[in-house]
């Protein structure tokens, strides 16, 4: 005898979303139930919290358009999706845009933006028609970054040693150049830059007052300390000085300038062989994750991939991977995206990782193999909307997307 509905919305109600996406697909009936009560409660919204690592969720939201209705079930349900990549289905397509030399790239809602070796800059629509091309100098673009500010889409082009801030279809009049930067990282409206010399800023993109920056935060770091890495997240910047780790909480309301660090952390990175010691590469990933890359000159010697989890405080644990052994190739591009970790190497592949944990995360287990071409892969991106995950791969003479379906839900 089948339950009265009333009863059945009883028993949902109390389901976790798992079981909701299971229960979605039993037949109409039980579809149209779980369907009504995404409608009359914030359904999917607590499972998206209860369920979800806050981390990840935090990501997850930066990509969806808030005024779509069911946003909440769709982050569930990708998010429930990609726990088992194995049942995911890929497809490559090559993109149309031909581009000479492409050095960086980078996606923002239906916009994509792509640097390259000349110094322009080629914004696309998310079908790959050309909108704008830009060229502030005849230069490399190394790093391509869109940003919301003040509702007003940016955009900041960075070369060897200045940042240009645009308006995406601006008239020109809102354009800011800060010359003799090193490096720098951006999350939302918030930049933090790196000057020679060893000024480190964290500033506000506003367009309030007719000014496109207010300053946050400061400091300097003498020789011989040197900034490694930095990297904004989530109202943390992470900075890396030398093997010392450092945290700015910069949207607090307690944040001076040239106040001290909140957080530090002094690293003792693993032993390795000399040889491997000529080129390291480091990649903070959230605020939480640290990659270090180690490998020589000459390209017989293998490479080595550390990864160090910080907890909190003066806490971390690290693990160490041979990855010439396993990959069989050295890596060259790395992305993180909610539970998933993207690798592309050298000769053209990329995988893809599914990482619950960090702690009990291995080199060995990838979850899948894509093969894009033969060329190194440079740089990934994601944009996810509510049916797929879609990863912008390149390399310096084409643009791939990679794009990973569900097959259940």
């Amino acid at each position: 005898m089948a339950l009265p509905p009333e009863i059945l919305e009883k028993i949902l109600i109390n389901c976790d979303g798992k079981t909701l996406l299971t229960a979605r697909n039993v037949c109409k009936l039980w579809g149209d139930l779980v369907d009504y009560l995404s409608k009359k409660t914030p359904l999917w919204r607590w499972c998206c919290h209860e369920e979800i690592p806050k981390k990840e969720l935090t990501q997850y939201l930066i990509h969806y358009n808030k005024e779509e209705p069911n946003i909440w079930f769709y982050i569930y349900k990708n998010w429930m999706t990609w726990q088992n990549i194995h049942d995911i289905r890929f497809e490559t397509v090559l993109s149309p845009a031909e581009i000479p030399r492409i050095t960086c790239i980078d996606v923002f809602e239906e916009y994509i933006a792509v640097g390259s070796e000349d110094g322009r800059v080629r914004i696309y629509d998310q079908y790959w028609k050309p909108l704008v091309i830009t060229r502030h100098q005849a230069e490399k673009v190394s790093k391509v970054t869109f940003f919301y500010s003040d509702s007003i889409l940016k955009i900041v082009t960075a070369f060897s040693k200045a940042i240009i801030i645009d308006d995406l279809f601006g008239d020109g009049y809102n354009h800011l150049i800060l010359e003799d930067v090193v490096s720098h990282s951006i999350y939302k409206n918030y930049i933090c830059y790196q000057k020679h010399g060893g000024r480190l800023t964290i500033e506000k993109l506003t367009n309030s007052n007719g000014r496109l920056l207010e300053e946050t935060w400061f400091t300097r770091v003498y020789s011989p300390k040197n900034i490694t890495c930095i990297n904004m997240w989530n109202g943390v910047c992470t900075i890396l000085i030398s093997n010392d780790v450092r945290k700015v909480n910069y949207v607090s309301k307690n944040i001076l300038p040239a106040s001290e660090y909140h957080e530090k952390c002094l690293l003792n990175f693993s032993s390795i062989p000399n040889s491997l010691t000529s080129q390291q590469t480091h990649h903070i990933l959230r605020d939480d994750i640290i990659i270090v890359l180690y490998r020589a000159e000459n390209l017989v010697d293998k490479e080595y991939m550390e990864v160090i989890m910080l907890e909190g405080g003066s806490k971390y644990v690290k693990k160490l991977f041979n990855t010439t052994e396993v990959l069989e190739a050295t890596i060259t591009c790395i992305c993180l995206y909610g539970n998933t970790l993207v690798l592309g190497v050298d000769t053209g592949i990329v995988y893809f990782y599914h990482v619950p944990s960090w702690k009990h995360f291995t080199i060995k287990e990838y979850a899948k193999r894509v093969i894009i071409g033969k060329h190194p892969i440079t740089n990934i991106v994601v944009r996810e909307t509510k049916n797929h995950r879609k990863f912008y791969i390149t390399s310096s003479f084409n643009i791939h997307e990679v794009i990973g379906f569900s097959t259940y839900f």
